[in-house]
């Protein structure tokens, strides 16, 4: 489809929804015309600009656009119908300017931001980060967003921020928050609060505390977490049984940096029907001690999977003590075949009788996580 194939679209008076693609790099003036218009979706177009007579679609509740698109000044405040908003591009002066515009909008119940802090200089890059996250703390307290998506598309994700600073309104409505690479120092308290949150997605926590696990626990409704995280503080995660967790039936957890070990204690996550894990493994001192990880504490599972990081070959038919060729090969194979085998022991014991599955991922180097969180 291209711009010609959208002339006289005015005409199309009773369109609920347009859904356009291809090579169409505008939308007509008059689009505003179509007065019973509830769902609009530009995506996989390359249009750059809205048209500032987009206001006047006073029925449109769904609104699809690409990271790249831009408003003109002031017409996102205007969109007083709005339910829905992807994929909001927040990547210069004036866009952080539209998005605190979204605060007037009391209908908005999901929003998905696309933002980008790349600047020649690294302190500019801070900068743009910060005033960002400022803007999004103001949204979450001032409406009533369901769900909120963010990710990050620099370059590069290592702006460590605070998210202490948001502080959304009590009760908050937020039933689904979910952060992409966007690189976090710890878990705020306020998150603790989220008496609706359902599912919760955070990548990347820099080091998972006590703390922060206990906050994450105490979140009442919480069925699906997703976390990605580099490390524990003194290398352990421990999940306690006393009273954490008590909703939660999904979870991935992705561990990046080796000496990190996870242990479920007797009675955590009593709910919890499928874990799913990523763990680095290298050279046996990579394990700091964990074998089944407390699996068999999980009195509810029925799924299990784990991805093990190595830089290794390995197969179950592998026997480490044949190979004489690479020391290095031996000892992953051979931590990875005792993680396996004592999870695998571990599960025999659950009522649910859960599958297991279990996959090698190859990574060329060993990034150890040695620093000590406070």
């Amino acid at each position: 489809m291209e711009d010609h194939h959208l002339v006289s679209i005015e005409n199309l008076f009773h369109l609920k929804y347009l859904c356009l693609s291809g090579s169409i790099t505008k939308l007509p003036e008059k689009i505003g015309e179509l007065q019973y218009l509830q769902t609009l979706d530009v995506q996989g177009t390359s249009i750059k600009l809205l048209p500032s007579t987009i206001t006047k679609l006073q029925r449109l509740a769904h609104l699809y656009v690409d990271g790249k698109t831009r408003f003109p000044g002031g017409v996102i405040g205007q969109m007083h119908s709005l339910e829905e908003m992807r994929e909001y591009g927040a990547g210069s002066y004036e866009l952080r300017k539209s998005l605190q515009e979204f605060s007037k909008l009391t209908k908005l119940r999901a929003l998905e931001i696309i933002w980008n802090f790349d600047s020649h200089e690294h302190s500019e890059g801070i900068r743009r980060a910060e005033g960002y996250h400022s803007c999004v703390g103001t949204l979450i307290s001032s409406c009533n967003l369901y769900n909120l998506y963010i990710t990050n598309c620099s370059s590069h994700n290592m702006y460590l921020l605070s998210m202490d600073s948001w502080h959304p309104a009590a009760p908050c409505s937020l039933r689904k928050l979910c952060l992409e690479q966007c690189s976090i120092c710890k878990v705020p308290h306020w998150m603790g609060s989220l008496r609706n949150l359902v599912l919760l997605k955070l990548q990347f926590v820099i080091c998972l505390g006590p703390e922060d696990v206990e906050i994450l626990g105490v979140i009442p409704c919480l069925l699906f977490l997703k976390l990605a995280i580099f490390g524990g503080t003194n290398g352990r995660i421990t999940v306690h049984g006393r009273n954490g967790f008590r909703s939660l039936k999904y979870l991935y957890l992705s561990i990046d940096f080796c000496r990190t070990a996870l242990e479920f204690q007797v009675g955590s996550m009593p709910k919890l029907e499928h874990v799913k894990l990523r763990i680095a493994v290298h050279k046996r001192e990579c394990l700091n001690g964990a074998s089944d990880l407390g699996i068999q504490h999980l009195s509810a599972l029925s799924k299990v999977e784990v991805k093990i990081n190595g830089n290794c070959r390995y197969d179950t038919n592998y026997n480490p003590t044949e190979d004489e060729n690479d020391g290095a090969v031996r000892w992953v194979a051979s931590a990875i075949r005792w993680v396996a085998s004592a999870i695998n022991g571990a599960i025999v014991t659950l009522p649910n009788c859960p599958t297991i599955r279990f996959k090698k991922m190859h990574v060329e180097e060993c990034v150890h996580y040695d620093e000590e969180c406070v």
